[in-house]
């Protein structure tokens, strides 16, 4: 390997893991020092085995990692978040959501899997509420969802070739998504919030695939994020279903109503009021008492209701067990694409046959 790669790796595993040069010497330590950590990034000097091990430790990552030669970047990147979360934290899930693409794709060509996702509206152009409407109208129909409450939002996007990755981030991270550049085909990814409530990941699924498949070519820049989030409200919750359990224009809506429909389509309060605002089935006073009474009760941060479905990316974790169950990988390589040791991972790989 190439000094420069390692210093590529090196730098990608000091960003994922959120710690400066001078936090990572630390963390040797001072077996290294900052400047000398400043130079493994920039190629200029080889490491020994013992500087090799002592990053790998301090970082979190098996030596292997710093041996693996990537030209993968995302672009087109979408990222949402509070004004909270810094700069550093954004460079920590960025390089967290290529590694994990990374691996994500290798374990795909090791098991000759193809990389194929499509865009049923690519020639959509979108402008208004109405294109929404159409937009996510269409994707139900293409995808067979009917008018029926989408069960596991981010199974199907799984299934459909979307790469979704459960991201380890503070609560100011909200979603990510973006294509890969440096493979055959651009490949979608989506990034959530590991620890988000379940409802929320939904939306932010939704609204995050919004990004990825319509196209704003012909919409001003201020109004892309309001015209996702009406798409993420569409699809979860399709115009004929509102307007049946809301049985026309409404003056006054109950708590029961909203926590029956939230209950069922797994779409919070808020949004199916939000969605009835822009279908015309409330008005606008209606929807600023609303507010005012989510803002009384602190529902901005946790609102009644439960949604039974749960939403979990399973299909990574699915490919590797599958390919170590097979003998198509080694246990020991298996375990390094999970980030777990290989005593855990033999926890994990029961073999029942």
């Amino acid at each position: 390997m190439m000094i420069t790669d390692f210093g590529q790796r090196l730098r990608s595993a000091r960003k994922m893991a959120g710690v400066s040069m001078e936090q990572l010497a630390r963390s040797t330590g001072s077996l290294i020092s900052k400047q000398a950590i400043g130079k493994y990034e920039k190629g200029q000097i080889k490491p020994s085995s013992e500087v090799l091990l002592a990053l790998a430790k301090a970082l979190d990552v098996k030596v292997d990692y710093f041996f693996r030669s990537s030209k993968l970047k995302i672009t087109g990147l979408s990222f949402r978040k509070k004004s909270k979360l810094s700069s550093k934290e954004e460079n920590r899930i960025r390089y967290q959501a290529l590694d994990f693409l990374q691996k994500y794709l290798e374990l795909e060509d090791i098991l000759k899997l193809s990389h194929n996702s499509s865009n049923p509206i690519s020639k959509r152009k979108i402008n208004s509420h109405a294109d929404i409407e159409q937009a996510a109208a269409e994707i139900r129909q293409n995808w067979n969802l009917g008018e029926a409450p989408i069960q596991q939002l981010t199974e199907l996007l799984e299934d459909k070739g979307f790469k979704v990755l459960e991201v380890e981030a503070s609560a100011d991270f909200v979603g990510l998504s973006g294509y890969t550049v440096g493979t055959d085909i651009p490949v979608p990814v989506i990034a959530v919030f590991k620890e988000g409530d379940c409802v929320r990941k939904r939306f932010t699924l939704a609204h995050e695939l919004a990004h990825l498949l319509l196209d704003f070519s012909n919409c001003k820049a201020d109004k892309h994020e309001k015209l996702c989030h009406a798409f993420a409200g569409a699809l979860l919750l399709p115009e004929k279903i509102i307007r049946e359990e809301f049985g026309g224009k409404r003056e006054k809506v109950t708590e029961w109503e909203l926590k029956k429909i939230k209950g069922i389509y797994g779409i919070s309060m808020q949004a199916i009021m939000a969605r009835a605002l822009t279908l015309g089935l409330i008005s606008e006073h209606t929807f600023k008492m609303f507010r005012i009474y989510v803002s009384k009760h602190g529902w901005q941060k946790e609102e009644p209701g439960k949604y039974s479905g749960m939403e979990k990316s399973n299909r990574f974790k699915q490919l590797v067990l599958h390919a170590a169950a097979e003998q198509i990988i080694s246990y020991s390589k298996a375990a390094e694409l999970l980030n777990l040791s290989l005593a855990d991972f033999e926890q994990e790989a029961h073999i029942v046959s």
